[in-house]
């Protein structure tokens, strides 16, 4: 079962741990089915887990299910330049609550709607939509949006 939802979720690199469901809420434990990373500081790779952290990411619903990921982000030390650092996982922004295809969604969704709609409709709030747009726009566009109305 784990394996058929690996290929569901279809993110590269990362394996399904468990499963739990919860009413209309689909909960996967996911990691990089990686043993090592790449050290920010030093460029070298990194064997020596020093540290799981674990933090709830929404993705794309599957059928009428919400998912989230509950994502276990390692820490790693690495030997040569003595500094620990976080995994990159190329699927989240950092500190970010929600997987990239999942804001490029809301981003398609709002092109035929307004923020609260859109908002009511994914079980989000007006400033978590206008926070998901800031961050698009910050990579899009060298423009202050701080002014604009919904």
């Amino acid at each position: 079962m784990k394996r058929v939802l690996t290929q569901l979720l279809n993110l590269l690199n990362v394996v399904v741990e468990s499963s739990l469901k919860g009413g209309l809420v689909l909960f996967l434990s996911v990691s990089k089915n990686t043993k090592s990373a790449i050290c920010p500081q030093c460029g070298k790779k990194s064997e020596h887990l020093h540290q799981n952290q674990n933090y709830l990411v929404k993705d794309l619903p599957m059928g009428d299910k919400e998912v989230i990921l509950n994502v276990n982000r390692r820490r790693f030390k690495c030997k040569i330049c003595r500094k620990t650092f976080n995994e990159k996982l190329d699927f989240i922004g950092a500190r970010k609550t929600y997987t990239h295809r999942y804001t490029e969604n809301i981003v398609k969704q709002l092109i035929s709607s307004n923020v609260s709609n859109l908002a009511e409709n994914n079980g989000l709030t007006d400033e978590e939509v206008n926070s998901i747009l800031e961050d698009i726009a910050k990579n899009l566009l060298p423009i202050n949006l701080k002014n604009l109305r919904s």
